[in-house]
């Protein structure tokens, strides 16, 4: 009986994302599309002109780069007639046989296996963390990424193809960072996922170090005019928007300022005290964590699964998030995170770690819930839903309220998450041989 509630709790989230696809996709097909936009304006996604929008543009160029067009400045077999703002070696692969013509099954496919993948990560180990996965395959971020088919689900499924890998034999090892590679090269900001390979012992760090930058530098000499062509044409936008990034709250700061009719100097001003505080604020709690816990010793005492799990995604969203702006549909990578937090938050012997982890468990379903959240607080005020493309400048208290601590969340988030990385990095196996400890202290292999 207690096997069957486990694995009930675990394929709990990949059961309820599935019936909610099954809802949109009988609305959709049965030619209620004023019901399906309807529901997705209610979540805060903005409807396009047809479900898989982005798996269509992802197609369309492979579809013209067939006909030797270039993709990149404008793609003419694109319903958006945009160009192709991913890596140029998307292209390299168009002579996988699928173009438009199959968007409605490969998009179907692609969204039913990310939501089926929910049920490989590391199982949940109370009813409070099935419950925050379940919200959370039911949020906004996750209905956006499955609605849109965005590549950021081909993403995920070929991270946790990398997370099983890292835990077997060198050789596998080897196998996981390649497709970690293969991730990057249709990505770019995949290649953070190298970070891991800091748990290698340095007669395998060095020389796979060394593969990764002739690799690296070998995939630029190779694209390099297609990336310097494509790079501004990657996504961003409002800073009120569904996206999120470490510019958000003192951009958005010094923009309520001029709206309300402070100086342009004072607001810019202002917007530059407020990061600076952001960041302040963001080391001291980095700082009250790690003194109030051996901070390396809770993280090295997850369990492989979910150690690996919370590094990754703890790597994928604070090296996002410092770099630039994200479409909200990113945000599925919280679901990596999730176990590894909830572990800590479990550790009796975590120290000040385990209540910042539940704290910051409990703020990823209102993550990933905050773009729904802003539609339903407009709706109460105003008695009507916002217009699409709800990136204006908020004026009332109640949404600035809710935009403010959405974006506060996310500094904060990212500050522990940063917390985690500088824990495995200094615990790593090369720094252990700079530290003076031990003789043999730095020879234990990874976890298999």
């Amino acid at each position: 009986m207690q096997t069957m509630r486990n694995l009930l709790a675990r394929v709990a989230p990949s059961l309820t994302g599935l019936a909610g696809l099954a809802l949109f996709c009988g609305l959709w097909c049965g030619g209620a599309h004023g019901v399906y936009n309807q529901l997705l304006n209610a979540w805060g996604v903005q409807p396009g002109r047809f479900p898989f929008l982005d798996l269509q543009s992802n197609l369309a160029a492979w579809d013209c780069a067939r006909k030797g067009v270039d993709v990149i400045q404008a793609d003419p077999c694109d319903v958006l007639l945009g160009g192709y703002n991913y890596s140029p070696f998307w292209m390299s692969i168009d002579w996988i046989s699928l173009g438009r013509p199959e968007l409605g099954w490969a998009g179907l496919v692609l969204g039913t296996t990310f939501l089926c993948s929910l049920a490989a990560l590391p199982p949940p180990l109370s009813r409070t963390e099935t419950l925050v996965r379940v919200a959370c395959v039911l949020s906004m971020t996750a209905v956006f990424a499955v609605e849109r088919a965005n590549l950021d689900l081909l993403i995920f499924l070929l991270v946790l193809i990398v997370l099983f890998l890292l835990h077997r034999s060198p050789i596998v090892r080897g196998f996981g960072y390649a497709v970690a590679f293969l991730a990057g090269a249709i990505k770019y900001y995949p290649f953070v996922l190298f970070g891991l390979a800091a748990r290698e012992r340095p007669r395998i760090l060095f020389p796979f170090a060394a593969a990764v930058l002739v690799g690296l530098a070998a995939f630029y000499h190779h694209y390099a005019a297609q990336i310097r062509e494509g790079l501004p044409k990657i996504p961003h936008g409002s800073v009120f928007g569904n996206m999120f990034g470490l510019i958000n709250l003192p951009g958005g700061t010094f923009i309520l300022l001029e709206t309300f009719k402070v100086a342009p100097a004072t607001a810019a001003a202002a917007g530059l005290i407020l990061g600076v505080l952001l960041a302040a604020a963001m080391a001291w709690i980095m700082n009250r964590i790690w003194l109030g816990s051996d901070f390396r010793a809770v993280v090295r005492g997850l369990d492989e699964p979910r150690r690996l799990a919370l590094l990754a995604g703890a790597l994928l969203l604070a090296g996002c998030f410092v770099t630039g702006q994200n479409v909200a549909y990113r945000g599925i990578f919280l679901f990596l995170i999730l176990p590894g937090l909830f572990a800590i938050g479990h550790n009796p012997s975590a120290g000040a770690a385990a209540p910042a982890a539940r704290l910051a468990a409990a703020t990823i379903a209102p993550l990933m819930w905050s773009p729904a959240l802003r539609n339903w607080v407009h709706l109460a005020i105003t008695g009507h839903f916002p217009p699409p493309h709800y990136v204006m400048v908020p004026v009332l208290p109640l949404d600035i309220l809710v935009w403010s601590l959405r974006e506060t969340a996310w500094w904060l988030l990212t500050a522990y998450l940063i917390t985690i990385l500088l824990a495995f990095l200094l615990d790593c196996p090369l720094f252990k041989l700079r530290r003076s400890s031990p003789a043999g202290a730095a020879s234990s292999p990874p976890k298999a």
